[in-house]
Order: C-alpha cells, then structure tokens, then sequence
C-alpha cells in the first residue's frame, strides 16, 4: 500500500483513451468502502463522462484546465440526511476521496481532486448544473484519465518535527 501512497500525484495530462465503466466501478468500490462516522456512509457520486459536462466543470471552474482533457470527471457529494453530523460527512467524503485516489493509482490511472465545498458559489454552481439535491453539499470534483506522461517521483514527505510521542 506505501507504494500506491508514493506514487499518488496530481496529475494535470491525460490522453484521450477512456476510462472503462469496470474501471469507473474500481474506483467507486474503492471509495465506498472508506470508513465514515457511525458507517453513515453519506457519499454520493455523480461520474461524468459526456465530454460538454467536464468542460462545464471546467468553465465553472478557470483554474480547473485539466478538465479539458480528462475524459472522466466524478463529483463527490456529502447527502447531509444520510451524515452522523455535518463537519463528519467532511471528513467522510475526504477518506472515500482518498481511497478513490489510492484505486487510481493502482489501476495505472492519473487523478487531480479539486475542492468545492465550503465554498458557496461552488455548491451552488454544482447542484444546479449537474442535478445536485439541496440536500447534498459538492465536497470536490476529480479529473481522472490516462495520463500523457510518468508523474514526476514523490520523495517522502514525513517530517519528524510534525510529530509529537507520548510514551509512558
């Protein structure tokens, strides 16, 4: 698993080849078995594969160029009736990213997760364009695909002055 973890990037290239609907599947298996507050299991995916909506998410968001090549993007949401609380389907939705991400790598795939939540307008902006319940908050949105190139090598980011022991 360490190495998936190394070898997570964000990766901002993609070919064209499509992501396959098994392969979507993975990753949703993938994100849906992350652990969440009282197995509430609040998430809620909406997988894009029609080329003029990943140029909306795109359009909505400038910063997002990436968008315009991946030929998958998936919103996640958190559905706040399903959540334990509401900061808890947060962190939920954060640990069925991660394992989503984890899934991407190991498929050969390349990824780059964008926020969206708590920012208003994006909650906003994404409920009304891709048929979002009021009752769900867009938490981010990612580009998936084939990637153009090898991701540059992580180098172990672990800082022993971030770390505080208590031993007996």
């Amino acid at each position: 698993m360490l190495k998936e973890i190394f070898d997570r990037r964000s990766v901002r290239s993609y070919t064209d080849e499509p992501v396959s609907r098994e392969q979507i599947t993975e990753l949703l298996h993938a994100a849906m078995n992350a652990p969440s507050a009282r197995n509430a299991q609040p998430w809620r995916f909406v997988v894009i594969t029609a080329r003029a909506k990943i140029d909306k998410v795109q359009e909505l968001l400038p910063f997002n160029k990436m968008m315009l090549e991946a030929p998958l993007a998936i919103i996640v949401s958190a559905d706040q009736e399903a959540a334990a609380t509401e900061g808890h389907s947060y962190l939920d939705c954060g640990a069925a990213i991660e394992n989503l991400l984890l899934e991407v790598v190991n498929q050969g795939l390349g990824a780059c997760w964008c926020g969206l939540a708590p920012i208003e307008k994006n909650i906003l902006d994404f409920r009304a364009n891709f048929g979002i319940p009021d009752s769900q908050i867009p938490m981010g949105v990612i580009a998936i695909g084939h990637t153009n190139k090898a991701p540059t090598p992580r180098v172990d980011q672990y800082k022993a002055e971030y770390v505080t022991w208590i031993d007996d």
